[in-house]
């Protein structure tokens, strides 16, 4: 039982794909992946669920991967969640100090009140992230405990998200057969698989591109200041090439992925894509410059939101280490050139940067799409430790032995009665010998 209560179970309910992971932390802190399975996604649309029978057969058949494989029984999941409705929200406020000290109980009281006063009605707060303390008008101050002072001012950003996110995505769950152990926002827990601490005190922005949604995460001297979902992603993408080049879906996501360009003047010009012939539909070729137009437009549609964000928060000019592409939808043929060329910053691709104790699933986890998955794990694990007496979330599955057949026991007949049947036959036999005689 103590081993398995060290487990915890992680699902990235995507719009393309939703995949799960079991895993726990090593003695040494290192990461240890026991089983991952991961399966086509329905019921949701731009990172939420929709459709909440669809999105609980794809969440157990993404759990019942790792029970197969481990011959554990899961009871509980940490999840994230996605969506247009994640939002920041900033909130100040202060509070007179007691013996001119600042104490760990006004530090906490300040918090108190920004969960109180910041929410509104049908939202729900998930992260509370303190950006700067003041102690008599001392700035940057990030441990105020124990200084002295009259009075402190407290800044947060509130990472918040409609409340309906985290209800439909409950209900998918409960209705795979399984229990919701806590909920992470994406945004928030990704900068823990692929940045580092340094850029993160620089200044850098973690650009998640999925299929349904680009996330935005932003750091400034080692705290997040921003973390949002656009409503749009690598799928939008393929949409317009299935309407400009009048092809079938699957045959869009083909072509994008293998010989799609973020930049035209990136596309060979003496280079074709060859469109099958299927159902009904006649085969047909696109040239790769005609193919990068179209994604072109789409991608500067994308990067153009991305920069009204950042300019938003004032930290444009402050992002020392640049942006960190990460998601699916950045293995687009030079996307990084296309970033950079609209953001004006230096963009590089990012990997899960986490130490593992065996690199069973290497190929599944170190690509830029596993950022999410890997992060709600992490956050998930950590918030294990930190209670006092943590729920078990795993079981192991005893295996029952095959009941064996039982023989319900011969009774002995009666003494007397087969006396006295006896000797009834005997005297019939009698009779019958005496008249064949005769």
């Amino acid at each position: 039982m103590s081993q398995t209560r060290e487990l915890a179970a992680a699902i990235d309910i995507g719009t393309s794909h939703t995949r799960a992971i079991l895993g726990r932390f090593t003695p040494d802190n290192k990461l240890d992946i026991l089983a991952f399975g991961e399966v086509p996604t329905q019921g949701v649309r731009n990172g939420v669920v929709v459709n909440i029978d669809e999105a609980a057969e794809s969440i157990r058949r993404a759990i019942s991967i790792l029970e197969q494989a481990t011959n554990l029984k899961i009871r509980k999941l940490y999840a994230g969640i996605s969506g247009q409705k994640i939002g920041n929200r900033p909130y100040s406020c202060y509070r007179m100090t007691e013996g001119n000290e600042v104490t760990q109980a006004i530090v906490k009281g300040l918090a108190d009140e920004a969960r109180r006063h910041a929410i509104q009605p049908g939202e729900k707060i998930y992260h509370l992230v303190p950006t700067e303390y003041v102690v008599d008008g001392e700035l940057e101050i990030s441990k105020p405990v124990g200084i002295a002072g009259r009075r402190i001012d407290a800044r947060f950003n509130i990472v918040l998200a409609s409340e309906n996110y985290e209800k439909n995505l409950t209900r998918a769950i409960e209705k795979a057969g399984y229990g919701v152990a806590a909920v992470f926002i994406n945004p928030f827990v990704q900068g823990t698989v692929c940045l580092s601490q340094d850029e993160k005190e620089a200044g850098v922005v973690l650009l998640d591109m999925g299929a349904g949604t680009t996330g935005i995460s932003l750091y400034y001297e080692n705290k997040l200041r921003l973390a949002l979902e656009l409503p749009f992603g690598g799928n939008v993408i393929s949409n317009d090439i299935r309407e400009g080049c009048n092809i079938i879906p699957r045959h869009a996501e083909m072509v994008k992925v293998n010989c799609g360009f973020a930049m035209t003047e990136l596309a060979p010009d003496n280079k074709v894509a060859q469109i099958p012939e299927v159902e009904g539909w006649p085969g047909k070729e696109i040239s790769f410059r005609s193919l990068a137009g179209i994604i072109q437009a789409r991608v500067e549609e994308i990067l153009e939101w991305v920069n009204f964000q950042l300019e938003s928060t004032g930290y444009m000019d402050k992002l020392g280490a640049g942006i960190v592409l990460t998601g699916n939808g950045s293995n687009l043929n030079g996307l990084d050139k296309m970033v950079s060329y609209m953001t004006g910053l230096d963009v590089r691709y990012g990997k899960p940067n986490v130490a593992m104790k065996e690199q069973l699933f290497n190929e599944q986890l170190t690509t830029p799409g596993s950022a999410n998955l890997l992060g709600i794990l992490i956050h998930g694990l950590h918030n294990s430790r930190n209670q006092k007496y943590p729920a078990g979330m795993v079981d192991a599955v005893v295996q029952e032995e095959a009941p064996q057949p039982v023989v319900a026991p011969v009774k002995k007949k009666s003494r007397s009665l087969y006396d006295l049947v006896g000797k009834v036959k005997d005297s019939f036999d009698g009779l019958f010998d005496e008249t064949e005689q005769k």
